[in-house]
């Protein structure tokens, strides 16, 4: 459609984003649709403008079609950042295409109908639910999915019905397995059953195996007896979970339930990869062997420093390894890509996270190996203050900021008043 010097040349003059200047983001941008990338990516390295820009790049310069394009991130919120850029600057450029082309009508038209609403953009479990609604079969029920409150709660009057929680067997497993001196209340005991279900799911552990292996009466078992009991009270109420989702989705990706999904299925990328657990690493894998027969491939982006739901079956070796991976689980060799200018902070606190993740030899073997240390900025000292703003509480100190930023951008200019402290002892 254009050409990756045109898009690179809007990019910088449209969108302000000087991706020019910083070799690593623009050779994750620049990287042919067919190619792999495993991206580590440092905190505030620019990781969503690169995915952003990633899937413009798709669509304007490689005329890679909506539909055939996937990114998931962990969270809603991420989730909705993401899809609010690509609509942003997605439409700009369009926007600019469309005012400054004007003798190729064909180019015109295969640009106006860019739908950027037909990329799947969303959390593992939203897409994953979007995907079994709209392609599932005639006369077949969706089950509906329940928040975690809602799941709780129905562990809870399972456990309460028969006063499962006061057996003194289950309480001694669930007190051994947690290290927790008391547990006498129904609902956390509710949560940790709870916990156990999820980690049976996301780790794929055969349910009927593990109950055999279990020592009859015991602790074990009739903790899987709980289990089982809410799996059959939400499958007659035609509920699930969010892992029960997951692992639907997986069933029917492999059952090829969902083989036209998979035969539009070219770009697979994927946000916060250090947070993924076994169950999703095998959703992930499914739709990119799909997308590698396309001619297209998988993107993974994410941190291992930043690792922060292994409670909920995160494994960040999926991530430090995960060139090993995917090599045996698909055949194809990554380029990894580090992200490491940190745009975020000061050179000072960056030196300061850089030594602090080196004090512990053996927290280094929990990640990315020879992984570069993050830098800072090439920008002049002088041009980057740090001001501090202390108030007596949050009321004035959002009152006087909103002064300060009014002034600063409405008027260009602020008088700063610089207070001097003496201590005096």
């Amino acid at each position: 459609m254009i050409s990756y010097e045109e898009f690179e040349d809007i990019v910088v003059q449209i969108l302000n984003r000087d991706i020019s200047s910083n070799n690593d983001q623009r050779s994750a941008i620049l990287s042919p649709s067919n190619k792999s990338l495993f991206i580590v990516a440092g905190p505030g390295s620019g990781k969503t403008t690169v995915m952003v820009l990633k899937i413009l790049k798709y669509l304007f310069v490689d005329d890679i079609e909506p539909n055939s394009i996937l990114a998931t991130t962990y969270t809603r919120k991420a989730a909705e950042e993401l899809y609010s850029r690509v609509l942003g600057w997605g439409d700009e450029i369009k926007n600019h295409l469309i005012d400054t082309i004007d003798d190729d009508f064909s180019k015109l038209l295969q640009i106006d109908r860019i739908d950027f609403n037909q990329i799947k953009i969303g959390t593992t479990d939203s897409i994953a639910e979007e995907l079994l609604r709209d392609y599932k079969k005639p006369g077949e029920n969706q089950a509906i999915v329940i928040e975690e409150f809602v799941a709780n709660s129905a562990m809870i009057k399972i456990i309460i019905q028969d006063e499962t929680y006061l057996n003194k067997r289950l309480v001694e497993y669930l007190k051994e397995l947690t290290g927790l001196e008391k547990l006498n209340e129904p609902s956390k005991i509710s949560e940790i059953l709870l916990k156990i279900k999820n980690r049976i799911y996301h780790d794929q552990v055969d349910f009927e195996e593990l109950y055999q292996d279990a020592e009859p009466e015991s602790g074990e078992q009739i903790a899987l007896d709980c289990i089982r009991k809410y799996e059959e009270v939400l499958s007659n109420r035609n509920t699930i979970d969010f892992a029960m989702l997951e692992a639907q989705f997986l069933n029917k990706l492999k059952n090829k339930d969902l083989k036209s999904f998979l035969d539009d299925i070219k770009i697979v990328l994927i946000d916060e990869y250090q947070d993924t657990n076994l169950l999703q690493e095998d959703i992930y894998f499914t739709i990119a062997h799909s997308a590698l027969k396309n001619d297209g491939s998988i993107t993974v982006v994410g941190d291992d420093d930043q690792s922060l739901y292994r409670f909920r079956g995160a494994t960040v070796d999926l991530f430090t390894n995960y060139p090993k991976r995917v090599k045996e689980r698909l055949d194809i060799d990554v380029e990894e890509i580090n992200l490491r200018t940190n745009y975020r902070s000061t050179e000072n606190i960056i030196e300061h996270c850089n030594q602090f993740a080196e004090l512990d030899r053996e927290y280094q073997n929990a990640r990315v190996e020879n992984k570069p240390k993050i830098i800072a900025p090439d920008f002049d000292k002088d041009k980057m203050p740090i001001l501090g703003l202390f108030r007596n509480n949050p009321e004035m100190l959002a009152k006087d900021l909103s002064i300060l930023i009014n002034k600063l951008v409405n008027k260009g200019e602020c008088e700063l008043k610089v207070l001097q402290v003496l201590n005096e002892d």
